[in-house]
């Protein structure tokens, strides 16, 4: 039986995690989905419900050929869209030419990129591999509102928040609360402060002409990562004075304990989402009230792991293996 990586193969966390698998003598084999159609392929037997991943000669450490249920588990970390994304030159001999071509060729590598990744489902969808985690429990990491909505139905408290585009609701919502901040919908980058100026609604009208937003209610509070490995929870308390410790080159995770209801309530978050694992980030606040902001299924953590000691690569590996 094999265990696969979905990412790039020289990712640290990637190298890291071959290397762990390997040392428990399993097979690993990395799936760099940049590299699907040109570097390995898939082909697919509906009827059997069973398909092949094929890798080149080159990779001695595996056959060329790795069945579909001979995959006991797979370790997605990131998902990268093939080279198909890459423009490509093209020497047209007049200026309509050339539109006519660079729209061919947009639109030709859109195709191509959409019928690889649909040709991927073939093996992201195998029901008898376990993935850890599954292709929808990464896509509700990319719509944060609706893990908003689920972290809610399990108990949790969640910052009242506001997400659209509709800059009249938009702009009501802001005037309700004392401070607010806002962040992408479906992530990618970090949250800043509304500033709250007398030309708030044309800068609400501008903004959100150009993309949906998510507003919430700025709570006070110490940051708190719970890495959820099964029914395992261990945290980590992130200090920092940015309002988003990503940018805070300083900020140093240090171990914490939380409550046990906090404990089993991001279990419950998690297994609701669909994830074998996930880091959730909660804001605590000074009554020590935990607010859910995002569940995340494929998060970093060597450097957590590196600064706390948190054995959470054998935990990982654990859940490949059983």
């Amino acid at each position: 039986m094999y265990v696969g990586l979905i990412g790039n193969e020289y990712d640290p966390q990637m190298v890291h995690m071959v290397s762990a698998l390997e040392s428990t003598n399993v097979t690993a084999f990395v799936a760099n989905t940049a590299h699907f159609g040109s570097g390995w392929t898939i082909s697919f037997d509906p009827d059997s419900n069973e398909g092949f991943l094929h890798f080149p000669p080159s990779q001695q450490r595996l056959p060329t050929r790795v069945m579909f249920s001979d995959i006991k588990s797979v370790y997605w970390h990131q998902y990268i869209p093939t080279n198909t994304a890459a423009p490509r030159q093209v020497n047209p001999s007049s200026k309509a030419e050339s539109v006519t071509s660079s729209q061919t060729s947009v639109s030709q590598r859109m195709w191509i990129e959409q019928e690889l990744s649909s040709t991927l489902l073939c093996w992201f969808t195998y029901g008898a591999t376990k993935w850890v985690n599954s292709i929808d429990a990464v896509r509700s990491h990319q719509c944060k509102p609706m893990q908003l909505s689920v972290a809610s139905q399990q108990g949790a408290n969640i910052p009242y928040s506001f997400v659209g585009n509709a800059p009249e609701a938009a702009a009501q919502f802001c005037s309700n609360m004392p401070e607010v901040v806002y962040k992408p919908v479906r992530g990618g980058k970090v949250a800043q402060y509304v500033n709250k100026t007398e030309h708030l609604r044309p800068l609400l009208t501008t903004l959100l002409s150009q993309r949906p937003v998510t507003f919430q209610k700025y709570i006070s509070g110490t940051n708190i990562r719970s890495y959820v490995l099964g029914k395992e929870v261990v945290s980590v308390l992130i200090n920092s004075v940015e309002l988003d410790y990503r940018n805070d080159i300083d900020a140093t995770p240090v171990i914490t304990i939380i409550p046990q209801d906090v404990k089993r309530l991001a279990i419950r978050i998690c297994a609701a989402l669909g994830m074998h694992w996930c880091a959730i980030d909660w804001r605590k606040t000074d009554k020590n009230t935990y607010y859910f902001l995002e569940a995340n299924p494929s998060p970093f953590f060597l450097k957590v792991e590196r600064d706390t000691g948190l054995d959470i690569t054998g935990r990982l590996i654990s859940l490949l293996q059983n």
